[in-house]
């Protein structure tokens, strides 16, 4: 709960560094006025150190995790701690001898020292990498066949080592650093090209997980999984068949990896904070758009009727959605007079917010005429969404794939682009037995937890832009 309140703003930017959509009133230089600075210490082995492929000491995933950290606001960050081939022991060694070595950051290696417990102590963040070594040392290479050799009693032996030093290592930072947040990184497969071994690797990098994960979970910490990713592409991230480090693009899905967990802890975090008291809305009671309704209100977007209802199942009209993606815009719109003759009796604040989304490009009208009482599907209410990505971003979201709904192939790509796009964030799921019912009007409630969607972001999803 402090970290979460220490780091709210920064947590927000880092959901939209990982996620690419932007998130309402957020921005480096709001970050970096307000917020403390983020102290980050990086422990390991040498994929903490950065050591690539090539066999070179470059950006490993500790580099690119503080990169991300750094978008988002003042960091200080050191992985003067983690050295190539360095094991379990070695970590538990430097923690007791108070080791001090060099501070080593995006900068290169400095001059400034520091002991290891006093990092600790101040770091709000630690990440750990550490444990393949340990078990490596059981399997043994014959340099003239090429073939290795597992002894399997050895292996399950040094994997429970791992897991007791592991639990070891982390009670030991949490005596030092109560608050500090510890994310530990899984393992992959160190020799992908050698398919006569994958069962073996497969196996051994899903019981270290396991071990690890565990004790990682279970001292309070957070563990970074990491096997299937970079399996997924083992050419481009472990590229060197003689070398068991990853390439530069490697070492980047780790690092997204990491930032991925770290914005999930912010979700969940602020999921346990004191729930705000809003309007008490007497319709929404067992209603399931209730908490979408609260939140959204809660943003300033949305509001119920002067009865104290708020009609949840009620369609939503043009002038009503488009009011409320203008208020959750944080941008600039084009300086333009309102553009449709239709709209003139509303409030001059409601025709602002028309002429502002329709001057980005979101809606467009039909011969100077807005028809603000026309219903909107649920496919309208998509591409405006999509737009409004495209309008804050400067991007256009092309999928790798359709979302799999089973109506939408009749509509045209723009449209199919904009329905994937709230399925690929988690805000849309669709409406039972495969359809989208792109032709049904959105409801009052449904709009609450698209926009909803828009303003705070999925934070288990990684959305990338192509």
């Amino acid at each position: 709960m402090k970290f979460m309140m220490k780091f709210k703003a920064l947590f927000a930017f880092i959901m939209v560094l990982g996620l690419v959509l932007p998130v309402a009133a957020v921005n480096a230089d709001e970050v970096s006025s307000t917020e403390e600075s983020l102290n980050y210490l990086a422990l390991g082995d040498s994929l903490a150190a950065g050591m690539n492929d090539q066999g070179a000491i470059a950006k490993g995933y500790a580099d690119y995790f503080a990169i991300g950290l750094q978008e988002a606001g003042e960091l200080n960050y050191n992985k003067g701690f983690a050295v190539p081939g360095y094991k379990t022991t070695h970590i538990l060694e430097d923690l007791k001898s108070d080791v001090q070595k060099p501070i080593s950051n995006l900068e290169g290696i400095q001059e400034q020292t520091v002991k290891l417990q006093t990092a600790v102590k101040e770091a709000d963040v630690i990440t750990i990498s550490v444990g393949a070594n340990d078990v490596l040392t059981y399997i043994k290479k014959d340099p003239q066949t090429g073939q290795f050799k597992f002894d399997l009693q050895e292996v399950a032996a040094g994997i429970k080592s791992v897991g007791q030093n592991y639990h070891a290592i982390l009670s030991a930072l949490k005596q030092i650093n109560p608050e500090v947040e510890i994310f530990v990184m899984g393992y992959y497969n160190p020799y992908p090209t050698l398919e006569a071994y994958t069962q073996q690797f497969t196996l051994l990098v899903n019981e270290l997980d396991k071990a690890v994960g565990q004790v990682t979970e279970a001292n309070g910490g957070h563990f970074v999984k990491v096997v299937e990713e970079i399996a997924a592409d083992y050419k481009t991230h472990v590229p060197n068949p003689a070398n068991i480090h990853l390439s530069d693009a490697g070492y980047q899905v780790v690092g997204n990896k990491f930032l991925e967990s770290f914005a999930t802890l912010a979700d969940e975090e602020e999921a346990t904070e004191e729930p705000i008291e809003g309007p008490v809305f007497t319709d929404l009671a067992g209603h399931w758009s209730a908490e979408y309704v609260k939140a959204a209100v809660e943003y300033g977007v949305i509001s119920g009727f002067e009865d104290g209802t708020f009609k949840p199942n009620q369609a939503v009209n043009r002038i009503q959605i488009v009011s409320i993606i203008g208020r959750s815009l944080e941008v600039p719109g084009q300086a333009v007079e309102v553009p449709f003759v239709d709209i003139s009796n509303y409030p001059e604040e409601i025709q602002a917010e028309v002429a502002k989304v329709a001057g980005l490009g979101i809606v467009v009208g039909e011969k100077g005429y807005f028809k603000p009482e026309d219903k909107v599907t649920r496919a309208q209410l998509a591409v405006m969404i999509s737009r409004a990505y495209t309008a804050t971003t400067g991007e256009t979201y092309v999928p790798k794939q359709v979302a799999p709904f089973k109506d939408i192939a009749g509509y045209n790509e723009e449209t199919q682009n904009a329905i994937t796009l709230l399925y690929d964030l988690g805000i849309v799921q669709g409406t039972g037995n495969g359809a989208f019912s792109p032709s049904s009007d959105v409801t009052r409630a449904q709009a609450a937890k698209i926009i909803l969607g828009f303003l705070t972001l999925p934070t288990e999803q990684e959305l990338v832009v192509n």
